[in-house]
């Protein structure tokens, strides 16, 4: 598959890289796109074809699939272009900046074998794939609670300084939810499925000089009456990353690192009616799950791309999916406008519009002309 990459700022390289070290099987890197040309000199001496528009790249004929790795809020219009020119999608994270908008990507697929998918590279995660594996198999039982603290995505002043996008609501549609949380939001509902009420209280530029949220805490509720916490910030060092899943069956607790399950012997809910010990619980079992390598997790979803375009596998992160992800995280700042909860599904037209009054209000940020030091290796959680 002759991919292109339009972006090539930090992850853009990283998917390029992947690509010419021959971590994507069947693929070849064969076009980048990026502004202004005279960035992509080093691919242009490697006999890539390079092209300072996105549209030059889409209408050239030499791609089958384009990697969009822009800033959020141009997502929408080259995503769009990119399918309607029949070529495979894959959008860097989040989709858009809020549902609407990712719905409209989505209605811009040709046809059945046109591949859509986003960069949730998370779900191939060892510890999150056994997670799912686990829950799928119905080693819980029903949902009883679900609680993720997640403030290790502490960001420095120089991260938001180094663009004139970032942490803007024209830019991102958002802070933390948007730009680092899409990940552990998706994961979320990828494992336990999507609540249908939110109630959260964001802070906007509580910890740095931003307009958008940098600190999120959340609760839930599902159907079968499960509730759900979910803390994020970019401003807290060293931060943690916890991961509880409570069900009727037993408990799952991760880090990230390695999953733990607790199985009980019965169902707590019997045991709970049926016993009578004053004190008594039922006995439990822990199994411990440690992933034996990494896995690139980007190459991975490409890998699975490649695979899908040609029927042999089922997609891993579809971009449909991503709407829901989008819907979470617009949930959490809408309750936070309003002061009350949200039920979900997430009305996606009459966010659009109270968001659009955030986007008409929107600055760009003031670029700080200071080399930062980046090592991308850093930026993943």
């Amino acid at each position: 598959m002759k991919f292109g990459i339009i972006g090539l700022g930090n992850i853009g390289r990283v998917h390029a890289k992947n690509i010419q070290d021959g971590l994507v099987e069947g693929a070849e890197l064969a076009a980048v796109a990026n502004q202004p040309i005279d960035t992509t000199d080093d691919f242009k001496k490697q006999g890539i074809a390079c092209f300072g528009d996105a549209s030059e790249l889409i209408e050239s004929g030499l791609c089958e699939a384009v990697i969009i790795a822009l800033p959020t809020h141009l997502h929408a219009p080259i995503g769009i272009q990119a399918l309607e020119a029949g070529l495979h999608l894959v959008m860097e994270k989040p989709l858009a900046c809020h549902k609407a908008e990712g719905e409209r990507i989505l209605a811009a697929v040709q046809r059945e074998d046109q591949i859509a998918s986003l960069m949730m590279n998370q779900r191939t995660h060892p510890c999150y794939v056994r997670i799912k594996q686990w829950i799928d198999e119905g080693e819980l039982g029903e949902l009883q609670r679900i609680s993720w603290t997640m403030t290790n995505w502490f960001r420095p002043e120089i991260y938001y300084a180094s663009s004139p996008w970032r942490a803007t609501w024209k830019g991102e549609g958002g802070g933390v939810l948007m730009n680092q949380c899409p990940h552990n939001i998706d994961v979320l509902q990828w494992l336990v499925g999507m609540p249908v009420k939110v109630r959260a209280q964001c802070s906007f530029g509580k910890y740095h000089d931003i307009e958008v949220e940098d600190e999120v805490n959340a609760y839930f509720e599902f159907a079968n009456g499960a509730t759900g916490q979910f803390s994020a910030s970019t401003g807290e060092c060293p931060g943690s990353n916890r991961l509880e899943i409570v069900g009727d069956r037993g408990t799952i607790i991760t880090d990230g690192n390695e999953v733990k399950l607790i199985r009980t012997s019965e169902s707590v809910s019997t045991f709970s009616k049926n016993t009578d010990e004053m004190f008594g619980t039922p006995e439990t079992t822990e199994e411990i799950f440690q992933p034996l390598e990494e896995v690139n997790q980007h190459a991975a979803i490409l890998n699975n791309v490649v695979k899908a375009a040609s029927g042999e596998a089922k997609l891993i992160a579809p971009a449909v999916e991503g709407l829901n992800s989008l819907e979470l995280a617009g949930a959490m700042i809408y309750s936070t406008w309003i002061n009350d909860e949200v039920c979900l599904p997430l009305d996606s037209a009459a966010y659009e519009q109270v968001i659009n009054q955030k986007i008409a209000e929107s600055q760009p940020r003031k670029i700080i002309k200071t080399a930062a030091k980046v090592d991308m290796s850093k930026s993943y959680r």
